[in-house]
């Protein structure tokens, strides 16, 4: 019997996006910048829970990106779902597509 070893990662951000082209590539590389200055291993996981415009596109050309795409709209719990059963991380932060949730605040939360 052999043993499959999964790097770790520190931190795993899961974003749902349901018709968010418009802030995937900004949300993308606030959040590179943050993740980037706390010096830690990390994975970005976004969830396309279905989107008629072009959020998946735009998804597919980020880096570095795990991206997720949900054959239909099957709603945030089950599109955050989605990412926390891919994520690697010890520490799971979830931050909605919109932008309302500031990047800015992730040091604070895993802070606490």
């Amino acid at each position: 019997m052999s043993t499959v070893s999964v790097s770790r990662v520190n931190i795993s951000v899961i974003v749902p996006f349901l018709n968010e082209e418009a802030t995937v590539v900004d949300l993308h590389v606030r959040l590179c910048q943050v993740l980037s200055r706390l010096g830690v291993s990390f994975e970005i996981i976004f969830v396309d829970d279905g989107s008629r415009d072009a959020t998946f596109e735009r998804m597919k050309s980020l880096s570095p990106l795990v991206s997720i795409r949900m054959r239909r709209n099957c709603g945030q719990t089950a599109a955050l779902a989605a990412g926390i059963h891919e994520a690697k991380g010890d520490i799971i932060v979830t931050l909605d597509g919109d932008l309302e949730n500031d990047p800015d605040d992730i040091p604070m939360l895993i802070g606490k």
